[in-house]
C-alpha cells in the first residue's frame, strides 16, 4: 500500500515502479498470447501437398523462337485472358516484356522530387 504522508518523491517513485512493472506484465501476457496464436496457425495450416511426378520421361521443348511460338504457352495465356476478362479470346501475338530502362526509373523520382519542392 502507499503512504500518502510520506514524502512526494518516494510516493511518486512508487507510482512510478508500480506503473511500469504493469505495463511490462501486460506487453508480456500479450507478447505470450501472440506466440501462442502464432504457433497454433502453424499447426492448424495444411501441410502443402507436392505433385506427384509423371511415371513418363519429360517431354523435350524446344526453345521457341520470334516465328515459333510453344502451343502450350499460347493455351495457357489464352486461358488466362479467358479466366480474366470473361469472355472469347484469340491470342494473336506475344510480346515479351522487359524491364523498364533507368531512365524511366530516373525521371519517375525526378517527377516526385519535383513535386515536395517547397514553394517560394
Amino acid at each position: 500500500m502507499i503512504d500518502l504522508t510520506a514524502d512526494p518523491l518516494v510516493v511518486s517513485l512508487q507510482i512510478t515502479i508500480t506503473g511500469l512493472a504493469i505495463v511490462f506484465i501486460v506487453l508480456g501476457i500479450v507478447a505470450a498470447m501472440l506466440g501462442a496464436l502464432s504457433a497454433s496457425q502453424r499447426w492448424l495450416r495444411p501441410q502443402a501437398v507436392t505433385p506427384p511426378t509423371p511415371a513418363s520421361e519429360p517431354i523435350a521443348r524446344s526453345p521457341a523462337t520470334t516465328d515459333q511460338l510453344d502451343p502450350q504457352l499460347i493455351a495457357i495465356l489464352t486461358a488466362a485472358a479467358v479466366a480474366t476478362l470473361n469472355q472469347p479470346v484469340r491470342v494473336l501475338r506475344v510480346r515479351y516484356y522487359r524491364q523498364p530502362s533507368a531512365m524511366w526509373t530516373r525521371f519517375g523520382r525526378v517527377s516526385v522530387m519535383a513535386s515536395r519542392q517547397l514553394r517560394r
